[in-house]
This record gives structure tokens, sequence and C-alpha cells, in this order.
């Protein structure tokens, strides 16, 4: 057998499996696309609606009796002013349970907060005996430091009188567990 033609049989089994896999990729491509087109096609004319089957989730964000007077959500932040561990961060879940948007929560510039404090800063006193009133402390507490460079309305001050407050109770069971 002469040399031109092994390598003409070596060229054209080449070919031929280029061309087999050349083919095969066309039909793997071809099948694809048909999927795509049918499934569109019955997303399109044959299904009721993609949000059919989940819920309203607008129904699962607390409300305060604020925000649906309003529409308003009361943005706050907390400080922990008395140095107990994790109060703060207790508060804050407590608080976000009540629907309010605690936006920040560490600690205060000192530890010596007597008292608990709420200071609202955009002038609008309804959002600070909206968290009074959920704190179930006196308006007595709420102190006027106006700010309208801060992102939120209120600061949460929790003084050394904290486990007198009584929202105490409902807040302690949003302890960490560590």
């Amino acid at each position: 057998m002469s040399l031109k033609k092994r390598h003409h049989k070596k060229k054209s089994i080449y070919n031929k499996l280029k061309g087999l896999i050349s083919n095969l990729s066309f039909g793997i491509l071809g099948v694809l696309v048909i999927g795509f087109l049918i499934s569109g096609v019955n997303r399109l004319f044959f299904n009721s609606g993609i949000d059919a089957n989940y819920p309203d989730l607008s129904t699962l964000i607390t409300k305060t009796k604020y925000e649906k007077k309003t529409g308003h959500k009361i943005q706050i932040e907390i400080r922990n002013g008395c140095g107990v561990s994790n109060l703060a961060r207790m508060y804050t879940d407590f608080l976000r349970e009540q629907g309010l948007d605690v936006l920040d929560s560490k600690n205060a510039d000192h530890f010596n907060y007597l008292e608990t404090q709420i200071l609202h800063h955009r002038g609008n006193l309804k959002r600070a005996k909206e968290l009074a009133n959920i704190l179930m402390i006196e308006d007595s507490k709420i102190i006027e430091d106006k700010n309208e460079l801060l992102f939120y309305d209120l600061t949460l001050i929790i003084g050394k009188d904290y486990i007198t407050l009584p929202s105490y109770r409902e807040a302690v069971l949003f302890q960490p567990p560590f």
C-alpha cells in the first residue's frame, strides 16, 4: 500500500469523526432550543401565573399602629447606656418583631445612663410616642434632639433602669442563647 493511500485513509477517518461530532453537537443544540421553545410557549399560554403559588409577602411583615396610619416605618438606633452585655441586641430583635426598622445597635457614649430615654431627631413627636407605647414607658422619657442629618428618626438609649421596664419581660425572650 502506498503512502498516499494510507494518508488518504487517515484523512477520511478524521473527516468522518469530525462530521459525526459536528452533527452530534448540532443535534444536542437543536434539542435544547426546541425544549426552551416548548417551555416558553407552555409558560406563556398555559400557566395561570407565576405568583399563584407564592404567598403575599406584605402580609408577613409586622406593621406598627403608626405605620398603618401614616405609611411611614419608624427607623431607630439603639444604644446600650448601662453596659449590660447583649442588651442592645436583645432590644433590637424585640423591636424588629414589633415592626420597627432598627438600623443600628451598639454601646452608648458612656454606661452611666440611669434611665432609659428616647431621643427624637426629626421633630415628629408621634413617632417617639409610638416607641414609648411599645416599650410601655412614660412620655416624660422622650427628649427632643433635633438633627435632620441623621438617617434614623429616633434613638433609644437603654439605661440602668432596664430591668424595671414593663417591656423587659417581653424583650428578654429575645436574648441570644450564648
